[in-house]
């Protein structure tokens, strides 16, 4: 037997010992996501049907639409996360985390990280407020990228703070972020929501065209579908919401019917 079978088969029941001891914290992280995720998505998508006039649309939108509404941050969180806190798992001794590039990266986002995604939360609805929909979009999504990069950061200074150590690590500012990233988690997907329903009642709207059997005169858009009902909205209406109706899949065409 060569001399580095020991050593080899040493080293695999180490990783797979590392494996099952975080699995449980990976499953719990996951189970938290999802919830942050279900709560973006439900915030979503409550300002995209209040901006139609439509709030009454809610009681038919099944939960996993609400997961559908923010499948992207929540995939971006979790990779995040999962190189912040597998990679520190990874390390043996504090001070090979606190000299690494990564932790002294994560120390300049939490510090400044939290003042530039406040500024962010307070531009974006001033944008709104003044029908600058495109501007805000824009700083809302830039808002998803910051809250994301300070969660995870805040994140690795936690794990660094609560493992084997020779010094404190202040984790004020870490408190800090994780409390603006929850103000985030709320008004930066309202302002999405929010603004993409602006968006899409402008009569360049990129929602699909349908057409009513019985009003052969007017074209409509589709706004929403669930089970066998469309829920549609003429392209031109008077006025600040739309007249949002339901109709039977059976009584909605994709092409003008025959007058």
């Amino acid at each position: 037997m060569s001399r580095d079978d020991p050593d080899r088969s040493k080293s695999s029941r180490a990783g797979a010992r590392r494996l099952i001891e975080q699995t449980p914290k990976a499953l719990v992280g996951l189970a938290a996501l999802s919830g942050v995720a279900y709560l973006a998505g439900s915030i979503y998508t409550k300002a995209y049907f209040s901006e139609f006039g439509a709030s009454w649309i809610l009681e038919e939108v099944p939960a996993a639409t609400y997961f559908s509404q923010s499948w992207v941050p929540l995939l971006l969180m979790l990779y995040l996360g999962y190189l912040a806190t597998t990679n520190l798992a990874a390390i043996g001794s504090q001070e090979d985390v606190t000299e690494g590039f990564q932790f002294k990266l994560s120390v300049v986002l939490v510090r400044y990280g939290s003042w530039f995604l406040l500024a962010l939360l307070v531009i974006a609805p001033l944008l709104s407020t003044f029908d600058y929909v495109t501007s805000a979009i824009a700083l809302s999504i830039i808002g998803v990228v910051a809250i994301l990069l300070l969660f995870s950061s805040a994140l690795e200074l936690v794990v660094v703070r609560f493992k084997p150590m020779n010094r404190l690590i202040d984790l004020s500012m870490a408190y800090i972020a994780f409390a603006v990233v929850a103000v985030g988690l709320y008004v930066v997907p309202a302002q999405l929501g929010l603004n993409w329903a602006r968006v899409d009642k402008q009569p360049t709207s990129s929602l699909l065209t349908v057409y009513l059997r019985s009003d052969a005169e007017q074209e409509y858009r589709l706004l929403f579908s669930v089970g066998e009902r469309l829920y549609v909205f003429p392209t031109k209406f008077e006025g600040a919401y739309p007249p949002v109706q339901a109709a039977a899949i059976a009584d909605v065409g994709f092409v003008p019917p025959v007058r």
